[in-house]
């Protein structure tokens, strides 16, 4: 296991972050037009709906190198921090609010990261 390993393992985190605020914004901005197949229409051809894709894809395949090198005990772990960034990036991004209980349940996850990484 070496560092460069590590931070791809890092890469794969921020682009999970990446995608899934990228389809939520896509799917607020489709919802903003009237009927259901029009907004999907709207989804599938939005920029927003590739960013999600293009990074879900490359995730993968990052995710799939990672494994060869880290164990799994290790590596699956760290991709918790999704659970904490995703609301972060959606409280700066998306302009959601995320309630004092959830600011103390993204500490506890990253402290239960580095424990399980250490």
């Amino acid at each position: 296991m070496n560092i460069i390993t590590w931070l791809l393992l890092i890469v794969v985190v921020l682009f999970g972050t990446t995608a899934n605020v990228s389809l939520k914004y896509g799917l607020h901005i489709s919802s903003s037009t009237k009927g259901s197949s029009t907004s999907i229409l709207n989804l599938l051809l939005s920029r927003y709906f590739w960013i999600w894709f293009i990074c879900y894809t490359f995730m993968t395949v990052l995710w799939l190198y990672v494994l060869r090198t880290i164990p799994l005990s290790q590596a699956f772990p760290v991709l918790g921090l999704m659970y904490a960034l995703i609301p972060i990036a959606s409280h700066y991004l998306l302009k959601e609010r995320v309630a004092f209980s959830q600011w103390l349940g993204i500490s506890i996850i990253i402290a239960g990261v580095v424990l399980v990484v250490n």
